[in-house]
């Protein structure tokens, strides 16, 4: 594999270091955006022993699935909301 760029080496660790939690909410995020972006589609929700998981779809037909993060459906509609704008203002969308 090939090595990270130096900021993406940076941030790798930066996430490595924080809570399970918040590595969850970030890795899901990054799966809301990339939806947003087309790349990829929210497949089903499965339960799991602790926390629901989502199984994703990528354009390319790989899937792969992310716990769902224990955050309310006002906190994800804002979230998804934010990611848009995110998106649109980078001519992503």
């Amino acid at each position: 594999m090939d090595e990270l760029p130096a900021e993406l080496s940076a941030f790798a660790l930066l996430l490595d270091a924080q809570p399970s939690p918040v590595r969850q909410v970030f890795h899901y995020c990054l799966c809301l955006m990339m939806v947003e972006a087309g790349k990829m589609e929210l497949v089903e929700t499965l339960p799991g022993d602790a926390t629901p998981f989502c199984v994703f779809q990528t354009t390319a037909g790989e899937t792969f699935s992310v716990p769902r993060p224990s955050i309310s459906p006002e906190e994800e509609a804002t979230l998804v909301a934010t990611l848009r704008t995110l998106l649109e203002e980078e001519g992503l969308l």
